[in-house]
Parts: C-alpha cells; structure tokens; sequence
C-alpha cells in the first residue's frame, strides 16, 4: 500500500474510532489513550495526524456537522409542513448522535481553550442552527411575533434532551416515531390546550 493510502487509512481509522468513543463516554472521559489503544496505533502515530483531543474533537464535530446540514438542506428542499420537516431533521441527527447534540458541544467547550471552543461554536451555528433556522424562516405557518427564527432553532436543538433521554430505550420504531411526534407537537405547539 502506498504511503499516502496508508496515511490515509490510518486518519480515517482514528476519526471513526474518537467519533465512537466521544459519542459513548463524552469528551471529558474520552483521552487520546484511549483513542489510540481502540484504532491499534501509538499515541505518537495519533498526534501526528492530530496535534491535541481538541483538534480531534473539532475536526470530528465539522465531519458530522458538514453530513447533517446537508441532510437538513435535502429536508428544507422537500417542502413538507414544518412539523414533518422537523421530525425528518430529528431522525436524522438521532441516526449520528446518541445523546443530546446541544448540550454535548457545549460540555465538551467547558473543557476546551477558548481559541477551539470558540471554533466549535461556530460549528454549532454554521452547520445546524443556521440550516434549521431556514427551516423556521420558510415555514408556512408564522412563528410567534417574540420568536424569532435563531431563537427557535436554538429552543428545538434544547428540546432534543429530553428525547435523547429515552429514544434509544424504545423497542421498536414505532414507538420512536410517536415520541418524535409527540415531542415536535409539543416544540410546534406548546403544551397548553
């Protein structure tokens, strides 16, 4: 195999295997030992692909970022009501993260120089609030004249908690998809009669 290709094999092979183990225990619990014990490479071999855990976890999170914008633009081009557009953009973002995507980036910022939190948020913004906020911009149905289409973006991404919280415990997709329901029902729609 030619140096490049294997260079190659080896970058992929540390960005899938840190993916996984960020996704399961967290930045915080996650080292770069771990991640070089899991892809069978040195922790030197790691740091010449990847200087820090931080640069990683960025690269990582642009990766996964670039996907999902782009599945969120393919939704936005369907034209669907909102409601089936955010369902859609929900299941999406549940078949990359297993846990709240919201509340992950920025535990895992706390833990970051502010150079690469600050690269991180921008992550945040540029590759899912902005694409979600064009969701809430095009709708059919008015947002409420005191939310503005950032601030309900952001208040969806929240919302995904509480059914991170839970989703992965149901058996079967049926019942995945009347959580998903209820729970866009409830962003859309509030909880009052």
């Amino acid at each position: 195999m030619k140096k490049e290709s294997v260079f190659e094999v080896t970058h992929q092979s540390i960005l899938e295997t840190a993916k996984d183990l960020f996704l399961m225990n967290g930045y915080k619990n996650t080292s770069t030992r771990d991640i070089a014990k899991a892809a069978n490479i040195t922790q030197p071999a790691l740091y010449y692909h990847f200087s820090n855990k931080e640069i990683l976890f960025i690269e990582i999170n642009k990766q996964i970022g670039i996907q999902l914008k782009s599945a969120i633009e393919q939704i936005h081009k369907e034209q669907d009501t909102i409601e089936n557009q955010l369902i859609k953009c929900t299941n999406a973002l549940l078949t990359v993260y297993h846990r709240d995507i919201f509340s992950f980036i920025h535990q895992s910022a706390a833990e970051m120089e502010q150079e690469n939190k600050q690269q991180l948020f921008y992550i945040l913004n540029d590759y899912y609030l902005i694409p979600l906020q064009t969701i809430f911009e095009s709708s059919q149905e008015p947002l409420n004249s005191s939310v503005s289409s950032k601030k309900a973006a952001q208040f969806y991404l929240m919302s995904l908690s509480l059914l991170f919280s839970t989703i992965h415990q149901l058996s079967t997709e049926k019942e995945r998809s009347a959580q998903i329901s209820e729970l866009m029902d409830m962003v859309l729609h509030g909880v009052l009669s």
